[in-house]
């Protein structure tokens, strides 16, 4: 798939793998990463002595492929990984009481290099929230990401696969060898579109904050909305 295709017998192989809690290197539009299919660890696993905990709940085992998304960022098990989901009517399947203006960004904006923070349902795995039981979702435009989501019929956990602190690859071939080597699955689609990663952006206490500005510019946020009542649908 490196001329940005989508193989269908390749896709399917490769949810087969996620859907049995394996870890994939993936190609969004903004930049490559790694990632695993949210139901092959929703349970989140026995509550064993010896299992660290993140916001009260016990991650799974070491080894499993949830575990390795932070063995090879070399990053705590506290940081939250994105989802990817389907669309805009997933902020509601994943997200709670959520602000108008975000609804009004997903449909403007998404599929696209936008990731929403919102509060996050009971059902959400809570190791896999933020400590303010948020979570961060985003529709991503790669016709690869999209093909998985509905191959695996549930969200990705999908984070920029390289190590914590070092650049983001933006191409199959800048994917550093000792990640690389670390899944179980990789997708070679070569240089992503974007060649950044997406802009976070959330609604604390009723106002717009950007949490991190990447690929999609902050006017095209505000232009979407603009006029928008934060307590509207």
């Amino acid at each position: 798939m490196a001329d940005g295709s989508v193989d269908d017998e390749a896709i399917k192989k490769v949810a087969q793998t996620l859907l049995a809690g394996g870890l994939a290197l993936i190609p969004t539009e903004t930049v490559y990463g790694i990632g695993v299919a949210v139901s092959a660890f929703a349970g989140g696993g026995p509550a064993e002595p010896d299992r660290p905990r993140v916001n009260g709940c016990p991650v799974p085992p070491a080894g499993s492929g949830y575990r390795r998304i932070f063995d090879l960022k070399r990053r705590e098990l506290t940081q939250t990984v994105p989802w990817l989901v389907a669309g805009a009517q997933d902020l509601d399947a994943y997200g709670v009481n959520v602000d108008g203006r975000t609804r009004a960004l997903a449909r403007s904006l998404w599929p696209g290099a936008l990731t929403l923070i919102v509060p996050a349902r009971a059902d959400v795995p809570r190791f896999m929230c933020a400590p303010d039981g948020t979570i961060a979702l985003r529709a991503s435009a790669s016709p690869v990401v999209a093909a998985l989501v509905r191959a695996c019929g549930c969200p990705l956990a999908v984070t920029s696969a390289n190590t914590h602190g070092a650049p983001a690859p933006a191409s199959f071939a800048d994917v550093e060898p000792r990640v690389l080597a670390g899944v179980d699955v990789a997708i070679d689609a070569g240089e992503t579109p974007c060649r950044d990663a997406s802009t976070i952006v959330s609604f604390p206490s009723g106002n717009l904050k950007v949490v991190r500005q990447g690929a999609l510019p902050a006017r095209d946020i505000e232009r979407a909305i603009s006029g928008v009542d934060g307590k509207g649908a």
